[in-house]
């Protein structure tokens, strides 16, 4: 099953509460920025366009910092002038401090930023540890990046003997998944060259890509198709073995990736590792044991089976010969010269009484065919019997006349 963003509203994890607030705070941020932009311009008399400073730097800070640049470079210019260094330069002057209490508000709100991102990291993680399957942990690992973890989109794709297959996606445009992304899914993309993805095999460490066209990618995927200009990526780990990839970037946004970003994904990826791995585990532990309980619960059945039977399983059942009849001691048994029987003639004589052929006798009595011989023998002996019929009727108290019954 594939997530897409056009399936948030059945997603099992809400909006964050503080999500709002936060947005509305950049928001305040920027139109401040946008404002002493304007100020900045009037005051120096200079046409600046807020596009031209963004291209010089890439963060609201770097901007800031820009600013600020140009101003102390004026009142330098103005050192030397007199005549322009009181209303103009105090203006400047104003406009520096403001410049720089924006930058500290910037600063704060940046680092109020990684700290919630890190926070929202942890607390997915911690939704996702609940998850029954491992289905659904694969669900929800790129909707987590995007929703929580402060991306635009993220790609989750399977590694397996050095090839690289897209296999999830999140987007917060969700046309975006059908317009290039379905294309792609499971296809086998060869890891090779000198692209972060190859490196990651080896190295285990994630990799942020800042400029993709100046750098050596997979360009069908990530630039034809993903129109991406910088990424992070990071390993998904089975032990030492790297068993698959986590693709994030801000894309449709035009901000770029930084080291914080490569970090954020490498917290999120190490902690579903680790959950995918003990989820997966448990699921075999489960399987093993409602297999263990098939075969518990065969046995008992197969046993009571055998019970209700009524299967005689004394000694002599298996001769297959007739039932056993109870011999009564022949006072030859006790009182004949030769000497009483002993247990073991015992034995063999009550299976001769059945009728059991030496070959049944040794097998019940789990000795050899030659010991039953030398048993018989002895028997007749003491008995004072010719052979095995004489044995049998004294044995159950019948006349003998003469060699015969």
């Amino acid at each position: 099953m594939t997530v897409t963003a056009g399936d948030r509203r059945h997603s099992m994890f809400p909006v964050p509460v503080g999500d709002r607030g936060w947005r509305r705070r950049e928001r305040e941020l920027g139109d401040r920025l946008a404002f002493l932009h304007g100020e900045v311009c009037d005051a120096l008399g200079i046409e600046l366009s807020r596009g031209t400073v963004l291209a010089s730097s890439e963060s609201w800070t770097g901007v800031v910092s820009d600013l600020a640049r140009l101003c102390v470079d004026r009142l330098r210019a103005m050192a030397g002038h007199a005549d322009e260094a009181d209303e103009a330069g105090l203006r400047t002057c104003l406009l520096i401090l403001d410049l720089h209490e924006l930058a500290f508000d910037l600063g704060q709100h940046e680092r109020d930023r990684r700290t919630r991102r890190l926070a929202a990291c942890s607390e997915g993680l911690a939704r996702m540890r609940v998850l029954p399957h491992s289905t659904d942990l694969l669900d929800h690992a790129c909707e987590e990046l995007v929703r929580r973890c402060g991306f635009g989109r993220a790609v989750l794709s399977r590694v397996d003997d050095g090839v690289w297959r897209p296999w999830m996606a999140y987007f917060s445009n969700g046309d975006e998944f059908e317009s290039w992304f379905a294309g792609w899914v499971d296809q086998p993309i060869r890891l090779e060259g000198r692209t972060p993805e190859t490196t990651l095999l080896t190295e285990c460490r994630p990799v942020a890509v800042y400029d993709t066209a100046n750098t050596v990618v997979h360009r069908s995927i990530i630039v034809d198709s993903g129109r991406s200009d910088s990424y992070v990526v990071a390993p998904l780990m089975h032990g030492t073995s790297v068993v698959g990839f986590l693709h994030a970037d801000h894309h449709p946004a035009s901000r770029r990736v930084d080291d914080f970003d490569r970090d954020v994904l490498w917290a999120f990826a190490e902690g579903f590792s680790h959950l995918y791995e003990r989820i997966v585990l448990a699921e075999r532990l489960r399987t093993q044991r409602d297999q263990a309980r098939e075969i518990l619960s065969s046995a008992v059945e197969s046993v009571s089976d055998f019970c209700d039977a009524g299967i005689d399983f004394s000694p002599h059942a298996a001769v297959g010969a007739m039932p056993r009849t109870p011999v009564a001691p022949h006072p030859l048994a006790t009182g004949h010269p030769g000497g009483e029987l002993t247990a073991r003639e015992s034995e063999v004589l009550e299976l001769m009484v059945v009728g059991a052929t030496n070959g049944a006798i040794a097998e019940t009595l789990v000795i050899s065919e030659d010991t039953v011989k030398s048993h018989v023998k002895h028997i007749l002996r003491k008995l004072g019997a010719a052979n095995r019929s004489q044995a049998i009727a004294r044995s159950l108290g019948i006349a003998v006349h003469g060699d015969g019954v």
